[in-house]
């Protein structure tokens, strides 16, 4: 593949193919050519389209885990974030799993802000790094929760 700017949709859209398998699985999965599949991950006056999002769609609905990238680029062009959530189980509506997330975060944000800290009242990069993780199973919690209730409130609206 050609080489892409960092946060640009080629590079989401290269992303989402490496993880679909490449270009020749890609190809095959979506019914295009490999070379104009190629063709469509590069920026071109000729052809301004790009690869088309109706092959990115079915791309995504063949291979799920090549939406992530692209989820995640238009997630950041908006300001926001991409956090993909896994809502299968009875965990996914567990508000006890929220709550000792969160507790979680509290005790990772006090062990950062206390005298045992290599900077206290801060965060170290390895105590920001830890945090990060403490606070992404607490956002997942927190989803999982939020969609199991809407897909509830969907049913019986």
């Amino acid at each position: 593949m050609r080489k892409a700017r960092p946060a640009s949709i080629q590079s989401a859209v290269q992303t989402a193919i490496r993880a679909a398998g490449g270009l020749e699985a890609v190809a095959n999965d979506i019914g295009v050519g490999v070379s104009t599949l190629s063709h469509g991950t590069e920026v071109s006056e000729q052809r301004p389209g790009g690869l088309g999002v109706n092959y990115l769609d079915r791309l995504s609905r063949i291979v799920p885990e090549a939406a992530v990238p692209i989820a995640a680029h238009f997630a950041a062009l908006g300001g926001g974030t991409f956090h993909p959530l896994n809502i299968e189980g009875s965990t996914a509506s567990d508000i006890h799993r929220i709550t000792r997330e969160f507790a979680d975060v509290l005790q990772r944000h006090a062990e950062a802000h206390s005298s045992a800290s290599a900077v206290p009242h801060d965060y170290s990069p390895k105590e920001a790094q830890d945090q990060i993780a403490e606070l992404d199973e607490m956002v997942t919690a927190a989803m999982q929760f939020r969609a199991t209730l809407l897909d509830k409130a969907e049913r019986r609206a």
